[in-house]
């Protein structure tokens, strides 16, 4: 166990190492990233959450936003109690910062302990546990998850499910079936994306393992074969029973899917039907494997001039799937070994001897035989998941999973998401590389040595600071100030109205003034519509319609209109001086960052104005 410790350790060091300064900033820095604006949206539901909590209202609903109609919160159905038991239990009784980084924190240390101890129970080597949950753990799909989706963060349920379900298939016992009971009431009380992705991976462990089992033992009378019916049994009643007791979390989906996705138009916030065509923009490239990151202060500037092709994809995030070259030679080294033990099982009993000689190859045991077999499986069944809908060669179109999927679940569109179940078959298949070649070394000083050397490969192939990807959330524009220490309870209005979809940044900075407003509408609402009849704040109908919903302040951000470079955005931004609805109050001047560091307060001009017409 204090071995184990060990390993613990040296996962908190390197977390604390790779997000620096984050450890030392929890409670005013997040992880962050230029190019996206999603982090705000967690950090404004933490704040909500206490907000409702102290003011004892309805944690459901709330009027802060999309004024006066309000939102209602959880009415998608995508609700997993567990998850918003922890979430709302760190909002109450921390900070939104804190609330935010505990998981992110969190998440990673627990990605990294259950694919070790997954490895762990694989190899009984330790190096290279210690390995392989490094590869897991920091690999750059899990830093992207972290700047852009919290949610997302949640991966430790992969590896655990795999443990668990494996440990339960070695020995059936009662604490093992627990366990994997856990392990499947934990996987499925998150994220809905991280249910999907790894419920894909057991559906093929559990065929790859009745395959194998019947091919290997003869058939179904066979008594070894029966243990396994045995084993498919339990697995099958334990994940029934889990999924009966978290059942009322899935049928608002099931209801919502059955009555709502095809009654709807596709789009980024149906939260129900998505577009099909993000299908092709989020699905991995032939290069997303094998580059790089973007971030990569040394390696990502060639990615840098892909991101956006064809052939590597669109985002700096989504499509972050590196798997490591070193990592992919480990693993590679495994699959050699494999199939050569695969052809050894061809030579008569007379000749092995001889073979190993010859080959070089030594005999794996029964159980590394069919574990280097399923995570080989499983690399080539998530890698055929994370591709476009169909490949075209020529006349010839080549259909793949996520075509008949989106048939299935049209909730789903981000596909090249099932890069992180590639990359944990990755790094079990790496580690076992790994343990073969450090077998091929007497002496554990030496041993360690490789292990090390290795986990630094990887740890710089995976690199991705400086400059640090932290953001400074702790101030606001100084506009938001001003507004909270404004006397009386009023509502305010943030322009250009956010009509094609929600603000999260103009959410976030709710944080720092507390006032309702009638923005973040969402397209399809009943608000979104009243909002688009009130986009030109010029028109004097438009200050009338402020004043009925009491609105007494509107902030013109005025680089918003300049960014555009539409000259009709131009024209408005000039004739809203003109609108004798509105009383012009002062401009705060743009703001930015201190040198060196991301922040949240950068803004532009901003102009105020009274709403003095007459509803």
């Amino acid at each position: 166990m204090k071995k184990h410790l060990i390993a613990a350790i040296i996962l908190i060091i390197l977390i604390a190492a790779i997000t620096f300064p984050l450890v030392f900033k929890v409670t005013t820095h997040i992880p962050g990233f230029f190019s996206s604006d999603e982090p705000y949206a967690p950090l404004w539901d933490s704040w909500r959450i206490q907000n409702s909590y102290q003011h004892h209202s309805s944690f459901a609903d709330t009027n802060l936003i999309r004024y006066p109609q309000g939102a209602k919160l959880y009415e998608s159905g995508y609700l997993t109690y567990l998850w918003i038991g922890w979430f709302y239990f760190l909002s109450i009784f921390t900070t939104p910062v804190l609330a935010y980084n505990i998981q992110i924190l969190f998440n990673f240390f627990l990605a990294g302990i259950f694919t070790y101890f997954l490895i762990f129970y694989l190899t009984a080597r330790r190096p290279a546990a210690l390995f392989g949950a490094i590869i897991f753990a920091f690999c750059p799909y899990q830093f992207s998850r972290a700047w852009q989706h919290l949610s997302l963060t949640y991966n430790q349920w992969i590896p655990m499910a795999f443990l668990a379900a494996i440990a339960l298939k070695e020995n059936p016992s009662r604490k093992n079936l627990l366990f994997f009971a856990a392990a499947i009431f934990m996987l499925f009380s998150f994220d809905y994306t991280i249910m999907f992705l790894t419920g894909i991976g057991l559906l093929a462990w559990f065929g790859y393992a009745f395959i194998y089992y019947f091919r290997r033992k003869g058939g179904l009378g066979d008594e070894v074969f029966k243990k396994y019916l045995s084993y498919f049994k339990k697995s099958f009643v334990a994940g029934v029973l889990v999924l009966a007791i978290l059942s009322p979390q899935f049928f608002p989906i099931i209801k919502n899917r059955l009555m709502l996705s095809s009654k709807t138009q596709a789009g980024a916030y149906n939260s129900h039907r998505r577009s099909f065509n993000d299908l092709f923009e989020q699905s991995a490239r032939p290069l997303s494997y094998f580059l790089p990151p973007a971030t990569h202060p040394v390696l990502g500037k060639f990615t840098e001039s892909l991101v956006g092709s064809n052939i590597y994809g669109s985002s700096f995030t989504e499509h972050a799937l590196y798997l490591g070259w070193l990592p992919l030679a480990f693993a590679f080294l495994a699959y050699r070994r494999w199939r050569k033990n695969q052809k050894r099982k061809g030579v008569v009993k007379d000749m092995r001897d001889a073979f190993e000689r010859i080959t070089g190859i030594e005999k794996i045991t029964a159980q590394e035989d069919i574990y280097l077999g399923f995570f080989i499986w499983l690399a080539v069944v998530a890698w055929l998941f994370s591709q476009p809908p169909w490949w075209e060669i020529g006349p010839l179109k080549i259909y793949m999973p996520s075509f008949f999927m989106y048939k299935l679940l049209p909730m789903f569109r981000a596909y090249c998401r099932f890069g992180i179940v590639l990359q944990l078959a990755v790094a079990v298949l790496a580690a076992f590389g790994l343990k073969y070649i450090m077998e091929k070394y007497r002496g554990k000083i030496k041993q360690r040595i490789i292990a090390g050397l290795c986990c630094g490969v990887v740890l710089f192939e995976f690199w991705s600071w400086p400059p640090y990807k932290v953001i400074n959330v702790s101030k606001a524009p100084e506009v938001y100030s001003w507004l909270k220490n404004q006397p009386g309870n009023f509502v305010i209005a943030q322009y250009p109205l956010d009509v094609k979809g929600p603000n999260d940044v103009r959410k976030f900075y709710q944080i720092f003034h507390h006032r309702p407003m009638i923005n973040a509408t969402l397209p399809d609402t009943e608000s979104n519509e009243i909002a688009k009849k009130m986009v030109k704040l010029s028109d004097f109908k438009t200050a009338r319609q402020l004043a009925a919903m009491k609105v007494k302040y509107v902030l013109v951000h005025r680089q918003e209109y300049l960014d555009t470079e539409l000259v009709s955005e131009r024209e408005e931004l000039g004739s809203i001086a003109k609108n004798h609805g509105l009383r012009f109050v002062r401009n705060f001047s743009a703001e930015g960052c201190d040198p060196g560091e991301m922040c949240v307060q950068v803004t532009g001009p901003v102009d105020v104005y009274e709403v003095v017409a007459k509803h």
